[in-house]
């Protein structure tokens, strides 16, 4: 029995969303005018007939709808239509896949140097690469890999082989020399994700973390979904003239009544609030070591 067809390419035009294997991107304002739009017009998006999605399915097929502004004549009334797209010739729905598709991963790229970039002006002004920052983004990122070894996992024995050694590399990490000489050199192995997908294009012949330039920084490595939780992180340390620390330790007290060495409310310098900060982190990765033992 044939399998399903899976959704590999959606382009969702009002929403100005691209997504690629499920993993959905919005699209910057510059690069859909400079970039998408030529590549709509005219074939798939007209003055008339204006393009409001496209699929693209692994089997080859797609399915795209058009939007165009009618007469109702029943009610006298303009109103916009909605209607499926005849179909294209295979080779240019398949051309204009492919162009999605390096969009995709062109969007992916200015986010991640953006991030990047952001996060390496808050390391440097708030100071916050730290054995314990360290710590943290470590047992971050192994916790978001423990999904690979469930039952049901989708990935093969090879990918799987990948994270095996991704994982343990983050676990040798608080055993390098930069970390106990250098913390912030500390360098992170890069994810299979991001080496099947980005690096193993530029460099082919070089095997899975077997060549130094698969190990970066901290600030520059491509830190996926951990780098809302690491960004929130730094952004607590960093102390700026909003609420923020105040109110994270206000949500804190509300949980945990009781906790003895937290019940202090009278934090009047920010070194008693660095000092409340550090302690609490210190509390959750206590916790996290608890729960894997």
């Amino acid at each position: 029995m044939a399998s399903e067809p899976v959704l590999q390419v959606e382009l969702n035009v009002i929403g100005q969303e691209l997504s690629y294997n499920g993993t959905p991107k919005p699209i910057p304002q510059t690069y859909w005018t400079d970039t998408l739009v030529p590549l709509m017009y005219p074939t798939w998006d007209t003055d008339k007939d204006k393009l409001i999605s496209f699929y693209y399915y692994s089997n080859g097929t797609y399915t795209a709808k058009r939007r165009k502004y009618v007469m109702n004549f029943k009610t006298n009334t303009n109103e916009w239509k909605d209607y499926e797209m005849e179909q294209v010739a295979s080779s240019v729905a398949d051309t204009f896949k492919d162009k999605l598709i390096e969009g995709w991963y062109a969007i992916d790229a200015i986010e991640n140097i953006e991030f990047q970039n952001e996060l390496g002006a808050m390391y440097a002004k708030a100071n916050a690469v730290s054995p314990l920052s360290v710590r943290l983004a470590r047992d971050f990122l192994l916790t978001e890999t423990d999904w690979v070894y469930v039952e049901d996992s989708p990935v093969d024995a090879d990918t799987k082989a990948m994270y095996t050694a991704y994982r343990q590399k983050l676990r040798d990490i608080t055993a390098t020399v930069e970390f106990s000489t250098n913390v912030e050199g500390t360098k992170f192995p890069i994810s299979p994700e991001f080496y099947t997908k980005i690096y193993k294009t530029e460099n082919p012949s070089n095997a899975y973390l077997a060549t130094n330039d698969q190990f970066l920084p901290l600030a520059s490595h491509y830190l996926k979904r951990y780098k809302d939780r690491m960004a929130h992180y730094l952004l607590t340390k960093s102390f700026s003239e909003r609420s923020y620390f105040e109110k994270f330790i206000s949500e804190y007290q509300n949980v945990k009544k009781g906790a003895d060495d937290f019940q202090n409310t009278e934090l009047a310098t920010t070194d008693q609030k660095k000092e409340f900060l550090n302690k609490l982190l210190l509390k959750v990765q206590d916790d996290i070591e608890n729960l894997g033992s």
